[in-house]
């Protein structure tokens, strides 16, 4: 694969069986405030999931911002850095630019149930090389530097991330005359 710029997501999938303070605190949050906001989407009780809400009200679909706005804190305190997403030597190094944030699936009845999902995309990123399972990127955007090496870092392809923006860099080739 040649040189591009490129954008990933990485889909962060928290749920009951969090792991780190970031996803217990998201998640304990985020069923407390889909609790409190589904009243709105439920006034005769008649619905437990969230499923059932938005099929019942197509309006309840306006959760997903609702109740996002309970984690602005602990997204902001991440510095811009995908918290999940580590390099080859597991560091955390993965820079986002937005977020966006998604409610699986919860139910008012069953914490357990409460599955939600935050959806990084990063800067661009310069795709220098695919080594085995591995992507070779650069923050730099340096593509023909040839006195300054670009600093890079490798991060294995796995599930929940994508790339979702690609652009090749056509080099121009050289030749002896």
């Amino acid at each position: 694969m040649g040189k591009a710029f490129i954008k990933i997501k990485y889909r962060h999938i928290i749920d009951s069986t969090y792991q780190t303070s970031f996803e217990k605190d998201v998640f304990n949050d985020t069923y407390n405030e889909f609790l409190m906001q589904a009243q709105g989407y439920n006034q005769d009780n008649r619905f437990t999931t969230f499923g059932q809400l938005v099929n019942n009200n197509p309006k309840a679909n306006s959760l997903h911002y609702k109740v996002g706005f309970a984690i602005g804190l602990y997204v902001r305190d991440l510095n811009n850095i995908i918290p999940v997403l580590k390099d080859s030597l597991d560091k955390t190094v993965v820079p986002f630019a937005t977020y966006q944030f998604e409610i699986i699936d919860s139910d008012i009845t069953n914490k357990t149930a409460h599955r939600v999902a935050i959806t990084y995309t990063s800067h661009t990123l310069l795709l220098l090389d695919t080594v085995g399972e591995y992507f070779l990127l650069s923050r730099d955007e340096k593509v023909n530097g040839v006195n300054e090496p670009a600093e890079t870092f490798m991060l294995k392809m796995q599930p929940g991330l994508s790339i979702c923006n690609y652009q090749p860099i056509f080099e121009l080739a050289t030749s002896i005359s």
